[in-house]
């Protein structure tokens, strides 16, 4: 079943149902074909207009694409955002809740998934210096890094403990030095929502597919939109897909805007907030 996403905006405008979420199909395991969507606490208003009208210095939203391959991305300017690496291995933390404890204007996630709503680290997550869990030598290729308040990504082979006080081994690389790095082999695997994230010359950009979608579909708006925008983004990094594909957005207007379930625990994290 295909994502209606045009119809979805209109349903959040006409009925006004910010604070309501849509189950996924089911839990079996399967792909989700729908998320939950809205806003915290749930004011009246037409949500497509305040995300992209969401009141804050130094971020913008775009979309990009059309269609069931529409993303939404959060540009952040990286001189007023500083990145913040969150992670809570086995206990878990919910993305509005690191949202709201670290006075955060955009969290992204999230980082492993071993199992449905799994808890449990799948390679390196690094936290302020601390190897809450180690690297693995298979998997994911990709280390995320937070050094210095920017944000930078490497291949494992190349991770060094002192490169970054804060890392996150995910992945695939979507786009790696300027260039589309999925096979057409993608093609033939199911789609999912995705989230990810974005490393351009003066800026960040958090995004979420409002979709299901492949990585490679993905990866080809992106070079289409940044080519379109004149961005200079060298590398885009899968965050996660499927159920724990999550995108968050405080507003000025003190609500939280989210695309991916906001309470459900996660083992790791991704925040924005203003230095």
């Amino acid at each position: 079943m295909k994502v209606d996403l045009r119809g979805l905006l209109l349903t959040w405008a006409l009925l006004g149902l910010f604070g309501c979420e849509e189950s996924p199909a089911n839990r079996s395991g399967t792909p989700a074909t729908s998320v939950p969507f809205g806003s915290l606490p749930g004011p009246a208003g037409d949500l497509r207009h305040r995300i992209a009208n969401p009141g804050l210095d130094g971020l913008t939203t775009h979309f990009a694409g059309r269609g069931d391959d529409e993303l939404l991305l959060i540009e952040l300017d990286n001189e007023k955002f500083e990145p913040v690496l969150i992670g809570n291995p086995r206990e878990g933390i919910s993305a509005e809740e690191a949202l709201r404890q670290n006075q955060l204007a955009v969290v992204l996630g999230s980082g492993f998934v071993t199992e449905l709503r799994g808890l449990e680290p799948v390679g390196l997550l690094q936290v302020q210096g601390q190897i809450l869990n180690p690297l693995q030598r298979y998997g994911y290729t990709r280390i995320l890094g937070i050094d210095d308040q920017s944000i930078g990504v490497v291949h494992r082979d190349h991770y060094q403990r002192d490169l970054f006080h804060s890392a996150l081994q995910t992945g695939p690389g979507i786009i790696e030095k300027g260039r589309l790095d999925i096979s057409e082999a993608d093609l033939q695997r199911p789609k999912y929502f995705r989230s990810f994230l974005a490393i351009c010359a003066n800026h960040w950009v958090a995004g979420v597919s409002l979709a299901p979608t492949h990585l490679r579909t993905l990866g080809q708006t992106l070079l289409v939109f940044f080519k379109a925008s004149e961005w200079q983004c060298d590398d885009v990094v899968n965050l996660a897909g499927d159920r724990q594909a999550v995108l968050l957005l405080a507003t000025g207007d003190t609500s939280v805007l989210y695309h991916g379930d906001p309470k459900t625990f996660k083992a790791s994290l991704l925040g924005f907030r203003t230095r």
